[in-house]
C-alpha cells in the first residue's frame, strides 16, 4: 500500500517488505508512471522474502539480511524481524532495542548504557532477555538503555 499510496499522491514513502508495482503501474486507478516510482518510493527489501518479489524494483530499494531459517517461507516478511536487522546492522543510536530481536530472532544482546550519570549503581545491569521480561511484566521503564 505505501508505494501504491506514495506514488499516486507524490508523496514520500517507504515500504518494508511491499511487493513492487513497476510491471503492474499500469492496472492501479489512478496508473503510477515510472517516474512516479523512482522518486516517491522507497522499498526495504529481506533476502529471501518472496513478496517484494511479484514485481520489479523501482529505483529506491535497500536489500537488507534476513535470519530467518530457508525452510520458513515467510519468515523474512515480519516486520519486526526486519527493524532488528536493521537496527543490528546499522545500530539503534540509543533508541531501544525490540525485545524479540534477541528473544525470538537471536540477534545478540545490545550494550547497556545508562541513562544518566547519578543513577549508576555498583551492580551490573541485568541480561537484555532478564531486563525486557521485567518491562513485560513489571511495566516499569528501566534506569538503563540498550544500545
Amino acid at each position: 500500500m505505501a508505494i501504491i499510496t506514495g506514488a499516486q499522491t507524490k508523496t514520500n514513502s517507504v515500504a518494508i517488505s511491499g511487493p513492487n508495482a513497476m510491471l503492474s503501474r499500469d492496472t492501479f486507478i489512478p496508473p503510477l508512471t515510472v517516474e512516479e516510482l523512482n522518486t516517491y518510493t522507497f522499498n526495504v527489501v529481506p533476502a529471501a522474502d518472496p513478496i517484494p518479489m511479484f514485481d520489479d524494483l523501482a529505483r529506491l530499494y535497500q536489500n537488507i539480511n534476513c535470519t530467518a531459517e530457508k525452510h520458513d517461507l515467510f519468515g523474512c516478511h515480519h516486520i519486526s524481524r526486519s527493524i532488528c536487522e536493521i537496527q543490528y546492522t546499522c545500530g539503534s543510536a540509543s533508541r531501544p532495542v525490540l525485545c524479540e530481536c534477541v528473544m525470538d530472532y537471536g540477534y545478540p544482546d545490545p550494550f547497556f548504557e545508562q541513562v544518566e550519570a547519578t543513577e549508576q549503581s555498583e551492580t551490573e545491569p541485568p541480561s537484555f532477555v532478564e531486563a525486557c521480561l521485567d518491562l513485560c511484566y513489571t511495566g516499569k521503564s528501566p534506569s538503563y538503555i540498550c544500545i
